[in-house]
């Protein structure tokens, strides 16, 4: 391990990556996605250290990691320093650049872990964290009838979706599970019909849709918190849960959310979609949706049996 860090310390892991790496023709489908990958991996490092927006996502990052530990049973003084420093840090930072917000519910939850993570190596040891026990408020079954409610409708009543809404339905995102905690969804949403109308036209899938659109949504995950290109796969999967809160939600509200596939996007729509949602260049668009009230509800489709879903092995 010692031999590793000197190596690294003397080359650098961008060089010994170089050296490693073989070269290699690639379909320009692919190269496009290589280039995207390389794009966002430059980005990451541009502000680290100087952005506070940036320090809050890696604050919840590493408070995660540091929870994890003290939640085990066999929790002990002399582990996880690094990340401890790394939490001390970005602290630091959120609080140099932005101190009006140190009662941040983020910033607060993190101290907590880091009081009580110095705590456990000045004592060797701390109390047993325990949440409190669960307590629903609605039976699995409802829930399931929720779920199968849900639609993708296309054609909307020309009825508006007012900001409360569309703030109603963002706050659940963040409540579903993320890679270490860090919360990397954003929505960049318009309730103008017009400016939603430019944005569907940005999107390949976007036919069969009425003339008016209420509102669009674009599903975005802040890049900055990954390690590019082995965490690739990351940021379409953090995002993807948190939407499905969102898309529940709307049934709970007879709104209707129709997603709208990103996968074959160019480069032109790309650049006008983050124009016209003033979209920032370190947020990666994983997909989009129209949302409004249904004009009418399309005819449910048909599910797959559950054998196809679940093989359970013994």
């Amino acid at each position: 391990m010692m031999i590793k860090k000197i190596i690294l310390k003397i080359f650098g892991r961008k060089r010994i990556e170089y050296l490693r790496s073989k070269p290699v023709l690639v379909h320009g489908k692919y190269r496009k996605i290589i280039d995207e990958i390389e794009s966002y991996s430059k980005i990451i490092k541009k502000n680290y250290g100087n952005d506070a927006e940036l320090s809050m996502l890696l604050t919840r990052k590493f408070a995660h990691i540091l929870d994890k530990g003290l939640h085990r049973k066999d929790v002990r003084a002399g582990h996880s320093n690094t990340i401890a420093t790394e939490l001390k840090k970005h602290l630091e930072i959120i609080e140099n650049i932005n101190p009006e917000d140190s009662n941040d519910q983020t910033i607060l939850w993190a101290k907590e872990k880091l009081n009580i993570y110095n705590q456990l190596q000045e004592t060797g040891k701390i109390d047993e964290l325990k949440g409190e026990p669960l307590k629903p408020t609605i039976d699995f079954d409802t829930y399931f009838e929720l779920i199968k409610s849900r639609r993708s409708n296309r054609q909307f009543l020309d009825k508006p979706i007012n900001d409360q809404i569309i703030k109603k339905l963002a706050e659940t995102v963040n409540w579903a599970s993320s890679s270490c905690n860090k919360q990397p969804i954003k929505l960049f949403a318009t309730n103008n019909p017009e400016l939603a109308k430019q944005c569907l036209n940005q999107c390949k899938g976007g036919t069969g849709f009425s003339k008016n659109i209420p509102c669009f949504i674009a599903f975005c995950a802040d890049m900055r918190g990954y390690y590019l290109p082995n965490e690739m796969y990351l940021p379409a999967i953090d995002v993807s849960l948190g939407a499905q809160n969102f898309f529940v939600a709307t049934s709970a509200l007879q709104l209707s959310a129709t997603g709208l596939s990103w996968a074959l996007k160019d480069r032109e729509e790309e650049k006008r979609l983050k124009s016209i949602l003033k979209i920032p260049e370190h947020y990666q668009i994983i997909f989009n949706a129209a949302l409004g009230y249904a004009q009418r509800e399309y005819v449910q489709p048909l599910r797959k049996p559950l054998k196809n879903t679940l093989q359970i092995i013994r």
